[in-house]
């Protein structure tokens, strides 16, 4: 199988009859790491074709519930939920999920009749990736970070195509059938940069679209340590819903001003402002701060699958294009002597936008979708 390319590996069935319009269907989401990517996917393909119809699939419990909508697509959802961690009759209750699932998978792919099926990750990814094998319609997957997940891992045995993001996930899937692409995200966030000669020294904090109590715990003790300097600078703070009410009341109370928001949907005019990020090492945090050339403290999540989030961020920082600092080791001190440091060194700063911005990969999403629509022999005028 390894000398025989993705576009022979699965032919299309004869028996399809192509409607006028291309049609695809991206399934991923439960957090934004896997939704957002699935998000800059449809709108290049609509820049490829207006009249392409897309189709998102997702979990019934999954952030794609709220954000899809806003976007304008039609959504799907499932009752699914992962295994990881979960006891034994729990898994038992999951495992029937995934079988239903399936099940109503193919009752969607039937009735849509997509063209291809691209798999962006999360729970709801598997069900109906397997459901197009089983409809034997083409299909591609993502995978973000370094170490692949299990449900990657097999499912990259009978994909069409798998698109990485790292150099290193190469090895764990069929030869032939890999692309090194990057991680796709969306044109509103490579919007030009503003520029930021005469405004105060812009501070964002994330913990992905679900927050980090970690990180917004050690960033408020790490104002305190900065307080000859606070004046000087602006933070912008996304906190995620469980944190919210606290760290709104802590800066209240300490009579510190920032920006803080539950959940932030227009991240392009804050990435514009910004000077330094400090995030977790998800894959699409690291792809949007590399892209947009952002100098960025990451901060890893110790419980990730694989420990992939450190591997992740060790590519980055290797090459001097972000710092990393474990979760164990963001006491305030240690992170506000960060921050002073590329608040006092701006060549220093700079340095690092500049390493960021050599890593990043602004086109995977043009990459990607010309490489599907060759997979699906689809002939559009501005097609690759």
């Amino acid at each position: 199988m390894g000398g025989r390319g993705w576009e022979e590996t699965f032919p299309h069935p004869t028996s399809h009859i192509p409607h006028p319009n291309l049609r695809v269907i991206l399934t991923g989401g439960g957090t934004g790491g896997h939704l957002f990517p699935a998000l800059a996917l449809a709108e290049e393909f609509k820049a490829r074709d207006k009249d392409c119809e897309i189709l998102f699939i997702g979990s019934a419990t999954g952030i794609e519930k709220r954000v899809v909508p806003r976007y304008g697509y039609r959504l799907e959802l499932l009752d699914i939920e992962g295994f990881k961690g979960k006891r034994l009759f729990n898994k038992v209750s999951a495992g029937i999920k995934v079988g239903k699932a399936i099940l109503s998978a193919v009752k969607i792919l039937k009735s849509f009749e997509p063209d291809g099926v691209v798999g962006t990750g999360g729970y709801s990814s598997a069900p109906v990736v397997m459901a197009a094998r089983l409809l034997k319609i083409k299909t591609a997957i993502l995978e973000q970070n370094t170490i692949p997940g299990l449900t990657n891992r097999i499912l990259g045995r009978f994909v069409n195509i798998i698109f990485i993001a790292f150099e290193e996930s190469k090895r764990f899937f069929p030869a032939g059938r890999v692309v090194l692409a990057g991680n796709p995200i969306r044109k509103e966030l490579l919007k030009t940069r503003a520029n930021r000669e005469g405004e105060k020294f812009s501070i964002l904090v994330f913990g992905g679209s679900q927050g980090a109590k970690a990180i917004n715990t050690a960033f408020l003790d790490a104002m305190e340590y900065l307080a000859d300097i606070r004046d000087s600078l602006r933070v912008i703070h996304q906190t995620g819903d469980a944190d919210y009410t606290m760290v709104k009341e802590t800066y209240e109370r300490k009579d510190i001003k920032a920006d803080i928001f539950r959940f932030i949907d227009d991240m392009s005019s804050v990435y514009a402002s910004t000077d330094l990020v400090i995030c977790r090492g998800g894959a699409t945090s690291i792809a949007e701060v590399a892209a947009l050339g952002l100098a960025a403290i990451l901060i890893p999540y110790p419980f990730s699958a694989n420990n992939h989030q450190e591997i992740n961020t060790r590519c980055l920082a290797d090459k001097g294009a972000a710092v990393m600092l474990k979760q164990d080791e963001i006491i305030g001190d240690a992170l506000a002597s960060l921050i002073r440091r590329f608040y006092e060194n701006p060549d220093e700063l700079e340095s690092m936008q500049k390493k960021a911005l050599a890593f990043g990969k602004p086109n995977a999403a043009e990459e990607i979708v010309g490489s599907i629509l060759r997979m699906l022999n689809w002939r559009l005028q501005n097609a690759n």
